[in-house]
């Protein structure tokens, strides 16, 4: 077995490569053992990962969606009790009658105890940073295994002996670029298609749910000869938490993408016609709402 990024023997790997991480709940979508090698997961996992998830606006939202580490612990925040002029690490998350509780340092809880703090202050980062180098390196990774994954199972051996392996290799831009950092830097175009809290209907399966994350394949189609060949370019398309990152598969170059969304009104190629908004929860809870959750009927 060989794996996808250093094309090195990978059959006696024992790590499952998430393509989102499990830090940002995804817990679906991943690749199993052998396809990235022990090495590169462990890579991805310190020098890309951990350096995105330790940047400020994904600690914030980390924080007030209440994400759970990979060891199933709550993010922490550094908020600031103006009263007493002390700022802490915090940890809040919401008990199962709807409370939102939070856990504080002995001397602050004293304090509040005592009614001399009643203000908590943090942050509202609303976005990553743009453009951002490690955002770039990790959506081509997300890419270039969601190349595989798309696939589907079945058909993952084919795929990496008959494109993704040493022989053939025909992303071998996009897969030097996020595992070596080799190459110009890649473009990629990010926007806010949704809110945060936003809970959407669906009407297919009648269910109430926020959408965490989703990802898809694009392709823009430029021409199409006689011949029945095409002429296109293939973009990955991503949100997590109502932000859309968007990178081409191809080419470090994003403005084809940029200008299809300025020639569609801003139309997302993630739009399910089967997803209307249903209501938010920007204003009254953050905690997502995943589609097996109960606490929300119809």
């Amino acid at each position: 077995m060989q794996c996808i990024f250093c094309h090195n023997d990978s059959s006696t790997s024992k790590s499952i490569e998430h393509i989102i991480p499990e830090s940002l709940g995804n817990k679906d979508h991943y690749l199993h053992k052998g396809y990235v090698c022990d090495e590169c997961n462990h890579y991805f996992a310190i020098k890309i990962e951990n350096e995105l998830l330790s940047q400020p606006y994904f600690v914030s939202m980390r924080f007030r969606n209440e994400i759970l580490t990979k060891k199933g612990r709550f993010v922490k925040e550094k908020l600031f009790f103006p009263e007493v002029k002390k700022s802490s690490e915090v940890v809040m998350c919401t008990t199962e009658d709807g409370c939102i509780e939070a856990v504080v340092d002995e001397e602050l809880y004293d304090l509040i105890e005592a009614g001399k703090t009643k203000t908590m202050i943090g942050p509202y980062i609303p976005e990553p940073e743009y453009p951002n180098v490690i955002m770039s390196r990790f959506l081509a990774k997300c890419a270039y295994e969601y190349f595989l994954y798309n696939m589907g199972e079945e058909k993952y051996d084919s795929c990496v002996q008959e494109l993704l392996c040493k022989g053939s290799d025909i992303l071998k831009s996009l897969r030097e670029y996020a595992r070596y950092g080799k190459g110009e830097y890649w473009q990629y175009n990010q926007r806010r298609i949704y809110s945060e809290g936003d809970v959407v209907l669906n009407q297919n399966e009648a269910l109430n749910y926020e959408i965490l994350h989703e990802m898809k394949f694009f392709t823009r189609e430029h021409k199409r000869f006689p011949n029945g060949y095409v002429e296109a370019e293939v973009y990955f398309v991503m949100a997590i938490a109502g932000i859309e990152y968007s990178i081409c598969i191809s080419d470090p170059n994003i403005s084809e993408y940029q200008k299809w969304i300025e020639e569609h009104n801003g139309f997302s190629p993630l739009n399910d016609d089967a997803e209307t908004l249903s209501f938010s929860l920007s204003n009254i809870n953050p905690m997502l709402i995943k589609k097996d959750d109960d606490r929300i009927h119809r």
